[in-house]
């Protein structure tokens, strides 16, 4: 059985102590936007849909807007790490080639019935602030990606709580005078029972589990690093394959070259024993001309003696 995936993070005009560098509202919109050189996770990246509202990085402008705006509980400005910008993943958990099956065109309406209930619970979820959601289809699983800003309360007060749950917990828990573990202990709590209530409403009626089997998880920047690695993986087997086949294109280069050259000198060989040989054709025939000749001459001289005893 495939397994949910949800995920809700909060982002800043600049990253949180703590969290990596890319953890901001600008990186975050640009990723979902798959602006150019934004999603360095994703081989070939393509223009994400629209499934509602403005394009992320709309959303980002919004955002950054907001939080210049926004003022904390004494009217200070919010700090630059502050949350202004909510953001959903909320991930299909069947691999995209199984969905885009052209022989099995009922996995595709599947997915396209989930998409729409997850679409739903967002607006649910987040109400008006919700501002964009787009699909991707470019990784290995087909997702959503929801974006929100709060709106600005009495005070210009950022209504966070109002559509984050573990932020709710958290001011509830500030209210009842919980210590720091109490309130990280709201929070856990409230953001598990969101994960429980998005199974009860779209998970469960996919056949989509709740938790599955217990493995490390990894965070976003070790995610981005093995990815890394295996693509640099694929790109040493590729220069790999591709010196192999040069390097055999420069052995049989060199052994056609050399062939050549033996077939070359072979021949010159060939036509220098020709040219020697006619040489001493020339040469025999010459010493059998002067054979003959002095088989002549002697041969006169005999009939020149002959002729002397008959007088």
């Amino acid at each position: 059985m495939s397994n949910q995936f949800l995920h809700i993070g909060l982002y800043g005009p600049t990253a949180r102590k703590g969290q990596p560098p890319w953890s901001t509202i600008a990186d975050i919109v640009q990723e979902g936007a798959r602006a150019p050189g934004a999603a360095r996770h994703v081989a070939y990246p393509t223009v994400p849909t629209l499934l509602y509202g403005i394009s992320p990085i709309e959303v980002g402008r919004i955002a950054l807007e907001r939080a210049e705006q926004a003022r904390d509980a004494i009217g200070r400005r919010l700090r630059r790490d502050g949350a202004v910008l909510v953001a959903a993943v909320l991930s299909y958990p069947v691999k995209r080639d199984l969905v885009e099956d052209r022989d099995a065109p009922d996995a595709r309406d599947l997915y396209t019935a989930w998409r729409a209930e997850a679409v739903a619970w967002c607006h649910g979820q987040f109400s008006d602030t919700l501002l964009s959601i787009v699909e991707h289809h470019d990784e290995e699983y087909l997702h959503l990606h929801a974006y929100a800003v709060p709106t600005l309360g009495p005070g210009q007060r950022l209504m966070l709580e109002a559509i984050h749950p573990g932020r709710a917990a958290v001011k509830r828990a500030q209210a009842g005078r919980e210590d720091k573990k109490g309130q990280q202990a709201a929070y856990l709590g409230a953001m598990k029972r969101l994960q429980d209530e998005f199974h009860a409403s779209v998970s469960v009626r996919y056949g989509h589990a709740r938790l599955g089997a217990r493995r490390r998880r990894l965070d976003r920047t070790e995610h981005l690093l093995r990815r890394e690695a295996q693509r640099r993986e694929v790109e040493l087997e590729r220069a790999y394959a591709e010196t192999t086949v040069q390097v055999r294109s420069e052995i049989e280069a060199e052994v056609l070259r050399r062939f050549g050259a033996a077939l070359a000198e072979s021949r010159r060989r060939s036509a220098a024993l020709v040219e020697a040989r006619d040489v001493d054709r020339q040469h025999i025939d010459a010493l059998n001309a002067e054979c003959a000749r002095l088989r002549a001459e002697l041969a006169s001289r005999d009939v020149d003696s002959g002729s002397g005893y008959g007088r």
